[in-house]
């Protein structure tokens, strides 16, 4: 194998370049706008411009959502809009197309391969990937061997209830922790809060207030803006934001004792100052085994892509 087509799909991004085994771009990375509803279509766009290109010795596509990886097909995908598309035929479509193996994996999944073939792991045997973006999710990597569970869905990480008690959910699971510390969860979090929360009566929210008080539609970088300009009540929603990701990541490291975990992701890597700093300040209350090394994964905004590649040398090689 000289050549992969790899594809990483996300929910908000589409990116694509050409690369060799050994990890190196062989054409430019190129990004455009996710179109959900036309999937099939872009991705087959995408593999045109690639094989034009280099010549290409297979595909390996990552995307969010539940993938059926044996049949090349997204059981479910998430869109950066919540919005949900049922079974989308993948890899079939193109095979026939362009005559290439085509490999599929969920996008944070395969984000543990790309780390253990590509980034941070230097002796550790047992490696988590935690990606914290839209959703968070990811995945983990014992001996070199991607750990997937029965029928794929390992890995779902934001669904771990960090708080049962709570009202808030995602994908029917009561206090899943994508809803309070994903790209989607934390405005969300935010606005429940301050409905439930009596320091809104004692005027103690800042200017952003306003903003909260009428409803206004906001995203997680207006809170860390509110959060970086002083009001209170935002930033004590942000430190029950970090003991959440202590306890969700405690909870990954009871159950697997890894040597390292990466972290990946929009609201990891786009505030990972705050990240790390209120992880360490609650992770040891939680914590079981021996802390791992927790770092930002060196691959950047190119993990996906790298996830990519490691799936598919690791389908080829099995």
């Amino acid at each position: 194998m000289d050549a992969v087509g790899v594809v990483d799909v996300g929910s908000t991004n589409f990116r694509y370049v050409a690369a060799t085994p050994t990890g190196e771009f062989l054409t430019a990375v190129k990004a455009e706008p996710t179109r959900p509803y036309e999937l099939r279509a872009q991705l087959g766009s995408a593999v045109e411009t690639l094989k034009d290109a280099a010549p290409l010795d297979a595909v390996s596509i990552v995307v969010p959502g539940l993938v059926d990886a044996d049949r090349g097909s997204v059981r479910r995908f998430d869109t950066a809009d919540g919005d949900v598309i049922d079974r989308i035929e993948i890899a079939a479509p193109l095979r026939d197309r362009h005559e290439l193996p085509v490999y599929l994996e969920n996008d944070c999944t395969a984000s543990a391969l790309g780390e253990w073939q590509f980034g941070a792991r230097e002796e550790q045997a047992c490696v988590i990937q935690l990606t914290v973006g839209t959703g968070i999710g990811g995945g983990v990597v014992e001996r070199g061997r991607l750990l997937r569970g029965e029928a794929g869905g390992a890995g779902e990480f934001g669904l771990i209830p960090v708080a049962p008690d709570s009202i808030l959910e995602s994908a029917d699971v009561t206090g899943a922790w994508e809803a309070f510390c994903s790209g989607r969860g934390i405005p969300s979090y935010v606005r429940h809060q301050f409905r439930v929360d009596e320091v809104r009566e004692e005027g103690g929210v800042g200017e952003f207030r306003e903003t909260l008080a009428a409803g206004d539609e906001f995203g997680a970088p207006a809170v860390f803006d509110a959060a970086a300009a002083g009001d209170p009540f935002v930033q004590a929603c942000l430190d029950r934001v970090s003991r959440y990701n202590a306890v969700g990541i405690a909870t990954l490291c009871n159950a697997y004792e890894p040597g390292l975990v990466t972290l990946g992701g929009s609201v990891a890597l786009g505030n990972a100052d705050w990240f790390l700093e209120g992880v360490d300040r609650y992770l040891e209350e939680y914590l079981f085994v021996d802390q791992p090394t927790i770092r930002e994964s060196p691959l950047g905004e190119d993990l996906g892509l790298y996830g990519a590649l490691g799936v598919a040398l690791d389908r080829a090689e099995r």
